[in-house]
């Protein structure tokens, strides 16, 4: 075969050939036999290109053949080609994504293909672990863990979660073990503390808790948590003054937080005091929290208002009356809260025993029966606006009681009257019927602070927030130092999305209520 340079080569001596022939200066050959040469050239060209392109096409055939058989190859080879370290490894990044996503059941078979591929792949145990005890299997959760632990020894978070999986199982004292290796391990951070506070709180353990929650707390002193954890162990422990303190600091550092309302209506229910209760566990509901969680809470203090009703209205009824005691004081004028919360949330997902007996059924607001006594500006309401008659407003002057003696027909409803029948109505959760009620009151009279706190909180219950923001603007106008009306302003601001309106209001309302909540240490519960 010749080469595309042999070709050129063979073409230009053709051409200084034809140059020599047809040049006039050369001497002329043989013309026939030079085309005869010429013809046998051009027909060995011919031959050797066809012999060129049979070769190339014998090429591309076998390049063909031999493609195909490695492509079948690598096909039926694929399935099997990835180590084992690398299956594994994609069976656990598999586990991870069903576990962010709380798929745990999809989670786990997952895991449990990383560890059939590596049996000594301690993450995969730990994973699993948390995930089988997220779905209840306690036990299950906590071999899991143990087998991890043995696997890394010096893995803290596998201590902790076992701590929690072995504590949910009903196995405290091993639970407690794990959580003193934590600290052991991790004492500088103030999650080891509220873990073991927790669990001690289970084993009821009161003391050691107390000690673990403040322990958290001079790690981190803006822990809400470890406040609320702190005043549910010390209001069990009758140690009432310190726990509503606790309260107070949980409040400050998360004012729109329901569980620190909880907290507080807890408090008061424990000394005696049913109106305050039920004003924090409506505070609570309109922060966001579950009814069936307050149910409780809620059934308690209404059981302490309706048994301190009566002897209220006997003492109204004393023609010499005595000073009141400091008790019966705070039940019948409740004060709008500074802090407040509920039990600690548990220590890394464990509930905490109860304190208060609960109830099945409960409405998300309550309240007590109106007394008939000459007092009309106590309030029945959660929500009710009693700072006022703390604050030095003036309560209604019209006497309901000494109409009563009256056997005179029946005169129109002045704004106390209607007011009150508001009440009653915002009780049962009509408050369509109350703000109807709120209004008259208030057109009969316009300074009726109490009518306005109640018609923004009506507004608030029904989602009104721009008509609730108007109408507590209006009450702290008549009364600056009007507490409950900052604090339902505050919800209406949060939920309005005015966050940092809510927050100054629930500021204001702590600042101007302090001086009355710090006193209750001087309640009956005398600890």
């Amino acid at each position: 075969m010749l080469s595309r340079t042999g070709l050129l080569t063979l073409f230009l001596g053709l051409i200084l050939f034809a140059g020599w022939l047809f040049s006039d200066d050369l001497e002329r050959p043989d013309l026939a036999g030079v085309i005869r040469n010429i013809q046998q050239t051009l027909q060995q060209l011919q031959g050797e290109m066809k012999d060129l392109k049979s070769s190339v096409k014998e090429l591309s055939r076998n390049a063909k053949k031999q493609k195909q058989p490695r492509q079948a190859q690598s096909a039926t080879a694929m399935p099997n080609a990835a180590p084992a370290w690398q299956r594994q490894q994609e069976a656990f990044e598999r586990g991870r994504r069903f576990e962010d996503q709380q798929l745990y059941d999809r989670a786990i078979e997952a895991y449990s293909q990383a560890i059939d591929l590596d049996p000594k792949n301690d993450a995969a145990f730990l994973h699993r672990g948390d995930c089988r005890y997220r779905l209840g299997d306690y036990a299950n959760g906590a071999s899991d863990l143990s087998q991890s632990i043995e696997l890394q020894p010096n893995n803290t978070q596998a201590y902790r979660l076992r701590a929690t999986a072995l504590a949910a199982a009903g196995q405290t004292p091993a639970a407690l073990k794990d959580a003193d290796e934590v600290i052991r391990r991790d004492g500088k951070n103030p999650a080891s503390y509220l873990l073991r506070a927790g669990l001690h709180e289970r084993a009821g353990e009161a003391q050691p808790a107390i000690e673990d929650y403040t322990q958290a707390i001079a790690l981190a002193p803006q822990s809400e948590r470890a406040y609320l954890g702190r005043a549910a162990v010390l209001r069990k422990q009758g140690q009432l003054a310190p726990s509503l303190k606790d309260c107070y600091k949980a409040i400050e550092l998360s004012p729109a937080d329901p569980a620190a309302y909880l907290c507080r209506a807890e408090f008061y229910v424990a000394s005696g005091a049913p109106q305050p209760a039920l004003e924090d566990i409506n505070q609570a509901l309109l922060n966001g929290q579950s009814p069936g969680q307050a149910a409780g809470l809620l059934s308690a203090a209404k059981q302490l208002l309706e048994t301190r009703e009566p002897a209220a209205g006997a003492t109204a009824a004393r023609p010499s009356p005595v000073s009141e005691p400091v008790a019966e004081v705070a039940a019948a004028a409740p004060a709008p809260s500074l802090s407040g919360g509920a039990t600690l949330p548990p220590a890394s997902g464990m509930p905490s025993p109860p304190t208060l007996p609960s109830a099945t059924s409960a409405p998300a607001i309550s309240s007590a029966p109106v007394a008939p006594q000459p007092r009309p500006a106590r309030p029945s309401m959660p929500a009710a606006p009693a700072a006022a008659v703390r604050s030095g407003v003036p309560a209604p002057a019209s006497r309901p009681a000494a109409s009563k003696n009256r056997a005179a027909p029946p005169k129109p409803a002045d704004a106390d009257s209607l007011y009150r029948e508001g009440r009653r109505y915002a009780d049962q959760e009509k408050f369509e019927q109350a703000l109807a009620l709120y209004n008259q009151a208030i057109q009969l009279n316009p300074n009726f602070t109490l009518a306005f706190n109640a018609r923004c909180y009506a507004h608030l219950r029904l989602r009104q927030y721009d008509q609730a923001i108007a109408d507590c603007n209006q009450a702290i106008k008549l009364n600056p130092a009007y507490g409950n009306a900052y604090r339902n302003r505050a919800v209406a601001r949060q939920r309005a999305g005015d966050r940092a309106g809510a927050n100054e209001d629930f500021r204001r309302a702590d600042g101007l209520e302090h001086v009355a909540q710090v006193q209750p240490p001087k309640l009956p519960a005398k600890h």
